[in-house]
């Protein structure tokens, strides 16, 4: 008996599911490629920020819908809205990154503050 029918391990047999949207094939002839290079430039220049790079996440995915790699799906079901101001998501972002720094710099305790009630 092998290890994957439970046997083995004595566990009980997982049942596989195959991803909800279907399955995700590769790029096997590279015709996203520039699309794909250019967004993981965008990711490497930027230090992993993807909120940078997300007209070059619109030109990858639209790449892979137009070629028949993936479910052609609106934009916006990936969180890439076309009427985005960008700006004023990369703001919120830099104030969000901003404040962790702060609490980072001050010695934050997770939990610390917990169930105290502040004046209003």
């Amino acid at each position: 008996m092998s290890a994957s029918m439970g046997g083995a391990t004595g566990g009980a047999r997982v049942q596989v599911r195959p991803p909800e949207k279907g399955s995700f094939p590769l790029d096997h002839f590279q015709e996203c490629k520039d699309q794909m290079m250019a967004y993981m430039k965008c990711m490497k220049d930027g230090g992993g920020d993807h909120a940078n790079c997300k007209e070059a996440t619109k030109a990858y995915l639209t790449c892979r819908m137009d070629n028949g790699l993936m479910t052609r799906e609106n934009l916006s079901n990936f969180g890439l809205d076309v009427d985005v101001d960008l700006a004023a998501s990369k703001e919120a972002q830099r104030k969000h990154v901003a404040k962790i720094d702060q609490k980072r710099d001050e010695g934050y305790v997770a939990g610390l503050g917990f169930g105290v009630r502040r004046e209003k």
